[in-house]
């Protein structure tokens, strides 16, 4: 999270300013009851419904929007946010227009959303997060490669791309003291 929200408006002993607490509202109160549905039907259905996903973008956008208009502290950091999630969804979609055995559509267009929601909170919660993305696909698809001895075996990506944000949270103290800024 960018030291300029934490100018002012400190709570709980100076760790948490409003705007950071905005974010986490956002992520609890939008993000994540959309993951959940998202999530349970990736898993069960091998796929992410369009209503869900069109659910998810517009609230997301909306809300994070409205944060950018009231709270000018994030306006910089949501503006950042917002163009990641357009190149990487732009090219999410090519991927799966391209070469789909490598990246379903549903995933494609949930991706944008997820990179908003977690780059929202800061570069190093963006870099964490895809990190912890890519990590966690690597090992389910070892281990749906294990149990099936099978390659070219599909499996639900949706929820571990869904948890990005919330990876990026977790990895974020990671990534800061990599980088040296701990």
């Amino acid at each position: 999270m960018a030291d300029a929200r934490r100018d002012g408006g400190l709570w709980c002993n100076g760790g948490v300013s409003a705007a950071d607490l905005a974010l986490y509202g956002v992520l609890l109160v939008v993000y994540l009851p959309h993951a959940v549905l998202l999530a349970w039907a990736d898993g069960r259905e091998h796929r992410l419904p369009n209503p869900l996903v069109a659910s998810l973008t517009l609230s997301l956008t909306v809300c994070l929007g409205l944060l950018a208009l009231l709270v000018p502290s994030v306006r910089q950091d949501l503006k950042v946010a917002a163009v990641l999630a357009l190149l990487v969804g732009a090219g999410a979609i090519l991927i799966a227009l391209v070469a789909p055995p490598l990246l379903g559509m549903g995933d494609a267009k949930t991706l944008p959303a997820v990179v908003a929601m977690t780059a929202a909170f800061g570069g190093q919660q963006l870099i964490a997060g895809m990190l912890g993305i890519m990590l966690l696909a690597g090992l389910a698809g070892t281990v749906v490669l294990v149990a099936t001895r099978r390659a070219g075996v599909r499996f639900a990506v949706g929820p571990v791309l869904l948890a990005g944000p919330f990876l990026g949270l977790l990895g974020a103290p990671l990534v800061d003291a990599a980088l040296g800024t701990a």
